[in-house]
């Protein structure tokens, strides 16, 4: 590897300053090293940015002192800023846990140019062909004075843009990972996760929870989740079980004339982060005609003689009782 490539393998020109070439080593060597980079290019690449820094330090004599480890890293060579997403989810989602696919991309330093957007190596000029002047266009060509050209400053090379980042001293990196969110978070909790970029570079992830509004329940501070619900009137008077809803799922429960709260023990949502559910409260409000139809008032009728005017049964005895000592009373009072 000549120095002309190991300037190229660091992105850099034969120009660049002592401290471009070390911030240049310090970055490379903080995103290839095996230590934070897993990806089977990284021994290869951190080898061939190793040669071309101790090329340089042989031509230029400066002193640098490589990292063992991530532990030993040089100066200056901080980590990626975390990547950040906002993640929705429903509470049943946060109350069980779930995955998500996280995917994007973020501009970065082209590793190519140094953030430059220029090519390590000049060409020739096309303007001049090289000659670095060009000719006067009168009548007589041939006679002409040759002109310094204007678009190499007269040195016949130029350095086109950088055929990575197109001259924009920026380059994309794509991501995509499968993240676990924990059960019990909220909105405002954050997940903290690790994941690798498209050429295998770590990166740190941090995702921010919003928790979407539930069209049923009412989560509280300790994760009681509430529900009211209407019911048949004539139902829970005849104790009947109906499917109710919470965020584990339907469940059965059974209705009680004298109840309208129920609590259904185990089914709310996380006291903590992947800890035990609180309880779902459900309240019910039990509807009733305004006015008894027809067809309505005929079961009523019957309903009343199967009850207390039927006998042989305890409520037509107590009734038929009732009747006798009123009948003497009344008797009485004649």
């Amino acid at each position: 590897m000549n120095v002309d490539e190991c300037y190229s393998e660091l992105g850099l020109s034969a120009h660049a300053s002592d401290a471009e070439v070390k911030a240049a080593w310090r970055r490379l060597a903080a995103r290839w090293h095996p230590d934070r980079n897993a990806s089977p290019q990284a021994l290869r690449k951190i080898q061939r940015i190793n040669r071309a820094i101790e090329e340089i330090r042989r031509v230029r004599g400066l002193a640098m002192t490589m990292p063992a480890s991530l532990d030993e890293e040089a100066p200056g060579a901080a980590p990626d800023a975390p990547v950040e997403h906002s993640v929705e989810l429903t509470l049943e989602e946060a109350a069980a846990g779930c995955a998500r696919i996280v995917e994007g991309e973020i501009a970065e330093t082209c590793g190519l140019c140094g953030g430059r957007g220029l090519a390590a190596q000049p060409v020739p000029c096309e303007t001049c062909e090289g000659r670095g002047t060009v000719r006067q266009h009168l009548w007589f060509s041939w006679v002409s004075p040759g002109l310094k050209c204007r678009a190499c400053d007269g040195s016949g090379r130029v350095r086109p843009a950088c055929a990575r980042c197109h001259g924009s001293g920026q380059a994309a990196r794509r991501y995509r990972c499968r993240v676990q969110i924990p059960s019990g978070l909220r909105t405002g909790d954050v997940v903290h996760a690790s994941m690798r970029g498209q050429g295998g570079e770590p990166l740190a992830l941090l995702l921010h929870i919003l928790l979407q509004p539930h069209p049923l329940f009412a989560l509280e501070g300790d994760g009681t989740v509430r529900c009211a619900l209407p019911v048949d009137g004539f139902a829970w008077l005849a104790g009947r079980w109906i499917e109710v809803p919470t965020p584990g799922g339907p469940q059965q429960m059974r209705l009680q004339r004298d109840h309208r709260l129920y609590r259904i023990r185990g089914h709310g949502f996380p006291v903590a982060q992947d800890g035990p559910r609180a309880d779902c409260i459900i309240t019910v409000d039990p509807l009733f005609p305004e006015e008894l139809g027809k067809d309505q008032e005929a079961l009523f009728e019957r309903l009343i003689a199967s009850n207390t005017r039927r006998r042989g049964t305890p409520a037509g005895e107590r009734m038929a009782a009732w009747d006798a000592a009123v009948r003497r009373w009344k008797d009485g009072l004649a």
